[in-house]
């Protein structure tokens, strides 16, 4: 067999938990990540918005293999959280694997070799180049890519326009007057936080969200010590803080129970919005759909931010865009000197723009286009695509949970059932079933029915056919079980050799001890009645 070696396309989260996983746990070196910004972080490099932070607490938001005893407070902020991530690429010695500045166009696979053909741009020279590897990991993340809006008239603006993922820091909006367009997480940090230098900021959103308090004290030094040296203590509370959010996925489901806690939950959104917010705008908040239809939003102060004089939420869409303003859909006219559309990501548009070509010949675009939409095995493998796998790929976002958490079940989860069998030399190509691939994805589009996420609301979660292509209709720990074991019959497996469980034995045991193991099976082998022997080994080896 050739020599086995991986590239990772995406230096974010995921493809970070993935080259740890390779170098640290599995002893793999022979991978490349190729990062199309000028470093490591993925969105958390994107986005540097005012406002820019996340909603998932602190130390849920780390990764598994590096906590973080140091965090400033309960929800970092942009700034705090790229130093992390910077942090642990250094401390585990993995960037010396990442190679910034570099775009993914898109793959082939090559049946006769067997191996994928990768092709990149190297954005600082131009210059168009093919890579070769027996595995391709697509780490691009569900935020990665903008999605873009245009408005008539758009070009003829006089002033800057800017998406919030692309926020330009040269532009001062001190004095002021702006409009921000959407109303979903970044429009809600980013409003706060510009509306105390700006002359004016005028906020365009044609739906309402629910929105909950966000606490976000700061932590004490004594706390902080307390997690650098109390053993297991910050595990703890790692633990408390997953699953105080993990059961709340219950009021999601259409039972009898779920429905009566959702109601109460709804309530209590409600009156925290009538409590925050001037009367004049309870009607245009208060949603009218299910609580969890869209991702709720901890509340940034936006609520409050709209009692400044300098603000004004305006529920209208957009007829068009002047030389020094915004028409609106009601033909209101305002001037404005910037305008910021936080519009959002194509997150149901995984590997966006890559243009990947699998084992028959077919786009991954055109064959999920087929099927309505985007979809793989536990939202890692897909059918035509061997030896691929995506981290964070169809229906795996959690419905409040941390991201972060569900990428690093998607690596071990990968690692147990593509990396290892492959470095084993297990097989050569390893491919999911198209009828398992077809019938989980039917049984998860089947639960999402009877939930909130099916609810009365446009949402990212529906794609361009109509299907829920982003959520998983479970608890996270469900996500964490489902893939704790791979199915072995779920997939075809070519090639490998016959010795692969030696060659597994020496590497888990290693030297002497390997020696004696390998003796050990190759003479349980050769030995009668060795069938539940050969069973045993089968399932721990995999």
């Amino acid at each position: 067999m050739a020599a086995i070696n991986a590239i990772i396309i995406g230096a974010g989260p995921s493809g970070i938990a993935m080259g740890h996983k390779m170098k640290h746990e599995l002893g793999f070196e022979d991978f490349t990540i190729y990062e199309k910004l000028d470093g490591v972080g993925g969105t958390w490099r994107t986005n540097t918005y005012p406002g820019c932070g996340c909603d998932v607490h602190s130390h849920l938001y780390s990764f598994s293999f590096n906590l973080n005893p140091n965090w400033s407070k309960q929800l970092a902020e942009q700034a705090e959280i790229l130093q992390y991530i910077e942090d642990t690429v250094d401390k585990f010695d993995l960037r010396k694997h990442v190679h910034a500045s570099v775009e993914c166009l898109g793959a082939k696979w090559d049946v006769q070799n067997k191996h994928w053909a990768v092709t990149f741009r190297d954005l600082t020279t131009d210059i168009v180049f093919t890579r070769t590897a027996t595995m391709l990991i697509s780490a691009v993340g569900g935020i990665s890519a903008p999605r873009d809006v245009t408005f008539p008239g758009m070009e003829t603006f006089n002033g800057p326009i800017f998406h919030t993922a692309r926020w330009d820091h040269s532009v001062s909006y001190k004095d002021k007057n702006i409009a921000v367009i959407g109303n979903g997480c970044s429009a809600v940090q980013v409003i706060p936080a510009i509306a105390k230098d700006a002359k004016s900021v005028k906020q365009y959103a044609r739906s309402p969200q629910w929105y909950h308090e966000r606490p976000n004290r700061h932590f004490s030094n004594f706390e902080k010590w307390s997690f650098r040296w109390v053993p297991f203590l910050m595990r703890l509370h790692r633990w408390n803080i997953f699953w105080s959010i993990d059961k709340q996925s219950y009021t999601y489901r259409g039972t009898d129970a779920g429905v009566k806690q959702r109601l109460k939950e709804e309530e209590e959104a409600r009156q925290y919005i009538y409590t925050k917010a001037p009367e004049k705008y309870h009607n245009l908040l208060v949603p009218d759909f299910e609580l969890g239809c869209k991702r709720k939003i901890a509340d940034p102060e936006y609520l409050d931010s709209l009692n400044r004089d300098n603000v004004e939420l305006i529920p209208e869409g957009l007829q068009r865009i002047t030389e020094d303003g915004i028409i609106s859909t009601s033909g209101r006219d305002d001037k404005f000197d910037i305008i910021v559309t936080a519009t959002g990501f194509k997150v149901s548009q995984f590997l966006t723009p890559m243009d990947v070509i699998g084992a028959n010949g077919s786009t991954l675009e055109q064959q999920w286009k087929e099927n309505r939409g985007a979809q793989a095995y536990l939202g890692t493998f897909v059918h035509n695509f061997p030896n691929m796998a995506i981290l964070f790929g169809p229906n795996t976002f959690p419905a409040n949970n941390s991201a972060l958490y569900a990428c690093e079940v998607q690596v071990d989860y990968t690692a147990r059932a593509l990396v290892k069998p492959l470095l084993r030399s297990r097989a050569e190509t390893i491919e999911v079933k198209e009828s398992v691939e077809n019938r989980t994805t039917n049984d998860i589009q089947l639960r999402l029915r009877n939930s909130v996420f099916s609810g009365r609301c446009t949402n990212w979660y529906i794609g361009e056919f109509g299907r829920n292509a982003a959520s998983w209709p479970g608890l996270a720990i469900e996500f964490w079980i489902a893939t704790l074991t791979p199915d072995r019959d779920a997939f075809i497996m070519k090639g490998g050799s016959k010795l692969w469980r030696l060659k597994s034995l020496w590497k888990t045991f290693g030297g002497s001890w390997g020696i004696l193991g390998m003796a050990c099976v190759a003479a349980a082998i050769h030995a009668r009645n060795t069938r539940d022997f050969s069973a045993i080994l089968r399932s721990k080896l995999w």
